[in-house]
């Protein structure tokens, strides 16, 4: 019967209490120098000193060797602003931006859109909600902000919970 080199490590390893005669350990397996006080080197091989003279069982491999590039850091990104546009005015992603609309409503009053868009927009100052609702007046409705789908989705919502009326609209090309 074929005995694995796994086996054969493990059977190398002769504990006092079970075991007289040692075998030496196969040439792929190497121990710890760090471990060199659990152990103890005798003319037939590396036999685990007892638990009670070491305070711990058998002998320790060494640790593997790791790859440090796979932890390499990933571009830094720039935090904040319009998450529908770049800085410098192009869109991101692949064309499925939206305008989120501010709907005028006799209902709406200049100090409820005040109070009420930067909480459902934060990059939307008090003054850009005051001068948002005088264009919805003048015009019937306002762009509050364009972004990706899921995120006009949100705030139309978010607005809607609020008191304002809203809607969003697929932002075109051929408008701009």
């Amino acid at each position: 019967m074929a005995i694995s080199s796994r086996a054969a490590a493990c059977a190398a390893l002769a504990f006092p209490s079970t075991a007289t005669n040692t075998t030496p350990l196969p040439s792929t397996v190497s121990a710890n120098p760090r471990a060199q006080h659990r152990t103890k080197a005798t003319a037939g091989g590396v036999v685990a000193a007892p638990p009670h003279a070491s305070g711990g069982g058998g002998a320790v491999l060494e640790r593997p060797a790791f790859d440090q590039s796979q932890l390499d850091t990933l571009p830094v990104t720039q935090e904040g602003g319009d998450p529908g546009r770049l800085r410098d005015g192009r869109r991101s992603g692949n064309g499925d931006s939206y305008k989120v609309l501010l709907v005028d409503d006799v209902r709406h009053t200049e100090k409820h859109v005040e109070k009420a868009l930067p909480q459902v927009v934060p990059s939307i100052t008090a003054e850009a909600a005051r001068q948002l609702f005088h264009e919805s007046r003048l015009k019937g409705v306002a762009v509050v902000i364009v972004a990706v789908k899921e995120h006009a989705e949100f705030y139309a919502h978010m607005m809607v919970r609020q008191g304002l009326r809203s809607a969003i609209e697929p932002e075109s090309d051929l408008a701009s």
